[in-house]
């Protein structure tokens, strides 16, 4: 059920969320006013009372503590992908000094890897086939390019060092985005969320419900609030697949410069 929540655009998956528990608070209002007459409903509603500060607390941690999780993870992947980045253009810079056919043959390389990470390496993550990835067939091939260059006798040492150095960034970053991309949301915290909210919301319609049925709407923030939250810690927890996903951006920019020869010296752009 999570994951094809988690699948939905925003604009879907959040008024669903909202729908959902609108629909839950409205049976459960409904039940209450039914079977709970008269001096029950006074008791049940001081009862019900007493316990809404411990459910609300119970509640805010939960959603507040996957919350800071889940976004935190989101986060550092975006921090990834930029060291990711950092790394490919340190080593289009490296491989500007060498000649020109190498220079060319590497950055054609690199521009065919960082082509397939934007194109197809995000849903092969969010899909949970990371080995699928066509990424990892250009990634393969760039490193034999790096290789190769240490055949070359006309190669210097510090070359082949800085280049080394930034193509071991790519693959170092890129492996840490597959770790983040087998992590998934802990079931078990959510749903403990998903039961504390269902609680804190029947205590508030029964709240509401010593006043008379009428007065429902009156829980009718906490229902909304309840919703957001837990639309919330789904909306940030898949990277790649997710409505709020990891921007992609930088990389497209990076292939683009590359593809326009900005990393060869010889290139003049206007």
């Amino acid at each position: 059920m999570t994951n094809y929540l988690v699948s939905l655009n925003e604009w879907v998956m959040v008024p669903l969320i909202i729908v959902l528990t609108l629909g839950a608070s409205a049976v459960m209002m409904w039940t209450f006013s039914r079977y709970i007459r008269g001096e029950h409903r006074e008791k049940s509603g001081a009862t019900a009372a007493a316990y809404m500060t411990a459910l609300g607390s119970l509640f805010a941690i939960l959603t507040g503590f996957l919350i800071n999780s889940e976004y935190s993870t989101l986060r550092d992947t975006q921090r990834i992908v930029g060291q990711e980045v950092a790394a490919a253009s340190r080593l289009a810079y490296a491989s500007a000094s060498l000649p020109a056919a190498d220079a060319e043959l590497l950055q054609d390389a690199l521009a065919a890897y960082l082509d397939d990470v934007q194109v197809g390496e995000w849903q092969a993550l969010g899909r949970g086939t990371a080995g699928k990835s066509p990424a990892i067939d250009s990634l393969r091939e760039l490193e034999r390019r790096v290789s190769r260059l240490s055949d070359r006798p006309y190669v210097r040492s510090a070359e082949q060092a800085a280049i080394g150095a930034a193509l071991d960034g790519v693959t170092s970053a890129r492996r840490q985005r597959v770790v983040i991309a087998t992590q998934s949301l802990p079931i078990a915290l959510f749903a403990l969320s998903v039961i504390a909210g269902i609680a804190l919301v029947a205590n508030s319609l029964l709240v509401s419900l010593r006043a008379g049925p009428r007065y429902g709407w009156v829980a009718l923030g906490i229902v909304l609030v309840v919703a957001l939250d837990l639309a919330a810690i789904l909306a940030i927890s898949a990277p790649f697949r997710g409505p709020f996903q990891v921007d992609i951006a930088p990389v497209t920019e990076l292939v683009a410069e590359v593809r326009a020869g900005q990393y060869l010296d010889w290139v003049t752009i206007r």
